[in-house]
């Protein structure tokens, strides 16, 4: 029988959170007042190493897929190993599928570091790091990467947070456009809002299927729940969010805020300008980060007779 992950735990007031520097320095639980503010891993999935049961995991050094997993660099191609079969793409970089290592640690903070040499995942060598910061009301996450390799890097960040889904949840978030996607899952045109996926003013998410990236985003997203509210703010680099409600029963929404566009590399390489792709030279870096904020309600209470 495998060993099972090691676990960090931080308490800050009444929120908790469990996390598995093990299984791609993913967090396994965040609860606020008793309540799961992140989709809760069960012990199963923590003890069998299942990230894609976990409640959130970083993206590095690129969010979403790279199309049949061949990264485009200029003129250069490089083959990447097929991580998530059976998918024909390499998804979300390495980070999620490797263990981390514990840097530092207080009462209320672990950082988390990788060092990556050149492999199947990712030809390039790079360190990552992921701080996780803890206050009696919100989480924040801090994700950086830099390129230790002698060539320039072409690089991405990205956070996959999954939030439980209810049927009286409501979102609020801005976005200007929505990419299309083809049935193997690749962006294939920018076009702008449909109506469905309008949710500049705050409405229920009930029955919304969606696994689109949309550009333009607000850096801010809102979940209104029966018990408490969900605000979620991103930094500047993260001017695209990726939504991923399945709406099928697994009652969760993922609500990504990330650097790049999917697919970003193929397409900066036929020379579209707004990927998001950004090129670090020998020991550049870049760092993203998010927060999540706990408060009451944010849409009006039934009036009490």
């Amino acid at each position: 029988m495998a060993e099972a992950p090691t676990l960090i735990k931080l308490q800050q007031g009444e929120s908790v959170v469990t996390l598995c520097p093990d299984v791609g320095a993913a967090i396994a639980r965040f609860t606020w007042r008793g309540i799961d503010i992140l989709r809760r891993a069960p012990d199963s999935a923590i003890n069998e190493r299942l990230i894609r049961q976990m409640g959130a995991y970083p993206l590095v050094p690129y969010s979403n897929r790279i199309g049949q997993a061949q990264l485009m660099v200029g003129e250069q191609k490089y083959a990447l190993r097929q991580n998530f079969p059976p998918g024909l793409h390499a998804i979300h970089g390495f980070g999620w599928q490797r263990v981390w290592q514990v840097a530092t640690q207080t009462i209320n903070s672990v950082a988390l570091r990788l060092q990556h040499t050149p492999d199947a995942d990712w030809p390039f060598a790079c360190e990552a790091r992921q701080v996780v910061r803890l206050t009696p009301n919100a989480l924040r996450l801090e994700l950086s990467v830099k390129n230790t390799d002698p060539r320039v890097m072409p690089a991405g960040l990205g956070f996959h947070p999954f939030f439980p889904l209810a049927p009286e949840t409501h979102l609020q978030s801005d976005w200007t456009g929505m990419w299309k996607m083809s049935v193997d899952s690749l962006p294939t045109e920018l076009g702008p809002v449909p109506p469905e996926a309008d949710f500049s003013q705050l409405r229920p998410v009930a029955g919304w299927q969606v696994d689109h990236c949309f550009t333009g985003w607000s850096r801010r997203a809102v979940l209104d729940y029966p018990t408490h509210r969900m605000q979620l703010d991103a930094s500047d680099l993260c001017r695209q969010i990726v939504v991923f409600a399945p709406n099928d029963g697994r009652n969760f929404i993922a609500l990504e805020p990330v650097t790049n566009i999917n697919n970003a590399f193929a397409l900066a390489a036929q020379g579209r300008a707004d990927t998001g792709m950004r090129m670090l030279g020998t020991g550049e870096s870049m760092e993203i980060s998010m927060s999540i904020t706990l408060s009451g309600r944010a849409t009006p209470q039934p009036a009490v007779s």
